[in-house]
């Protein structure tokens, strides 16, 4: 209100001055322009400019704010574009993860040259097009979504490997995972993808040279890599010897692969374990026995145990002895006892067998042992027990049966007569 009396005083005071310079001297002006002029007072000249100054001002007013107002416009149209597709994006993504992959690659794609992230757009409507089994789609979407954000080749790759992964291209994918290896420390998850594609291929050799980078880029503890070593020597060792089971090379084959891994694995038990056993395939029984012997001797497994006594060696008794000798320590191992018993066979030693069979029998009633000590009564003539030890290793072998009625027979003569049955 002040401001206002303020500006009405100024404008009298203005006035009155206009007036009182109108009385003194109204002054003149005097235009000529060809054949043309203009006269008038000074006073209504400075009329005239103001009003043109007024006028221009409002005219450039009027184009700012127009311009200002179309510019609001286009924003609130962008931004509504923008709303709409951030919309269609989220849908499309919740309709991915229900598992509506038509409906959600439809939205993806329809969303993705108004979203602000249009290279995730794609990436999924790629993996939705994957789910339908569209490999066209799926090779266009990873190629606009490539295009749409730079530095974007590498997380490309990656999911187009995981995808071929997924859909069993197993050749396709790993030279997909070998283009994108280059750049392992920014993207370490190629090797995950790596290691498993290397486990479907069962390329044991490789997967065991790949455990140093997951190691080192802490994708796999000690005590898992540790594992997956053992599993790389033991599939090499399968594998080799499945290759060349009915060849001659077969005890070289073993030997190369032995020597090439690392030096930890050469002393883990059951890794030795199956290089032993193999050599024993391969016939190389005493260099199984070396093997074996010495292993024992820092780590006791009944594996190796085991297969010490299924070793076919010349002097038999150099095997025994040395079972024996084991006794000290292992008197109440049951797998040692049923080796000692089958080397006591290999040495014909009869007795010394049977007395280990059922040393091992009380000690632990597996099939195994009761299998052997049937075998052996058998052939010393006593049937009956020899029948009671193969019936148990059989029951033994088979879950329990369930109480059913049995006929009881009893023998009489020539004729036999089947009494009332028995519950068994």
């Amino acid at each position: 209100m002040k401001r206002l009396f303020i500006a009405c005083l100024l404008a009298l005071l203005l006035s009155a001055a206009v007036v009182i310079g109108i009385e003194y001297d109204p002054g003149y002006i005097l235009i000529a322009w060809g054949d043309y002029t203009l006269e008038m007072t000074i006073w209504i000249g400075l009329a005239i400019l103001f009003v043109l100054l007024l006028a221009v001002y409002l005219l450039s007013w009027t184009v700012k704010r127009s311009a200002k107002m179309g510019s609001q416009v286009g924003e609130l149209i962008v931004n509504r574009r923008l709303r709409r597709s951030q919309k269609q994006t989220t849908q499309g993504l919740i309709a991915y993860i229900e598992g509506n992959w038509e409906r959600s690659r439809k939205l993806l794609v329809g969303s993705a040259e108004q979203s602000d992230t249009p290279f995730l757009n794609y990436l999924f409507a790629a993996r939705a097009s994957h789910e339908l089994d569209d490999g066209v789609a799926v090779r266009k979407y990873l190629s606009e979504a490539e295009d749409s954000t730079s530095g974007a080749g590498a997380a490309v790759e990656l999911t187009q490997a995981e995808l071929l992964l997924q859909a069993g291209q197993l050749e396709d994918c790993l030279a997909t995972l070998k283009r994108a290896a280059g750049n392992v420390g920014k993207h370490p998850h190629v090797l995950v993808l790596l290691r498993a594609v290397y486990e479907r291929l069962e390329d044991w050799q490789a997967l065991l040279d790949l455990l140093p980078d997951l190691k080192k880029h802490d994708l796999i503890d000690e005590a898992g890599m540790v594992e997956q070593q053992r599993a790389c020597a033991k599939g090499l060792l399968s594998a080799t010897a499945e290759r060349n089971r009915q060849s001659e090379a077969l005890l070289g084959s073993l030997q190369h692969v032995w020597q090439g891994l690392p030096k930890h694995l050469n002393k883990d038990s059951e890794v030795l374990a199956l290089y032993a056993e193999y050599l024993m395939l391969a016939g190389a029984h005493a260099e199984a026995e070396k093997c074996l012997r010495h292993q024992l001797k820092r780590d006791w497994s009944r594996r190796m145990v085991q297969l010490y006594g299924l070793l076919e060696i010349e002097p038999a008794n150099k095997a025994l002895s040395w079972g024996e000798s084991c006794l000290k320590e292992h008197a109440g191992d049951p797998v040692l006892l049923l080796t000692l018993g089958r080397l006591s066979l290999r040495n014909e030693l009869w007795g010394k067998a049977r007395d280990y069979f059922e040393s091992s029998y009380e000690l632990e009633r597996s099939p195994e042992v009761c299998a052997e000590l049937g075998r052996l009564l058998a052939h010393l003539g006593e049937h009956e027990l020899s029948y009671q030890c193969y019936e148990e290793g059989m029951m033994l072998n088979t879950r329990e049966l369930p109480g059913l009625p049995m006929p009881r027979l009893r023998l009489q003569g020539p004729d036999a007569t089947a009494e009332e049955p028995s519950q068994a």
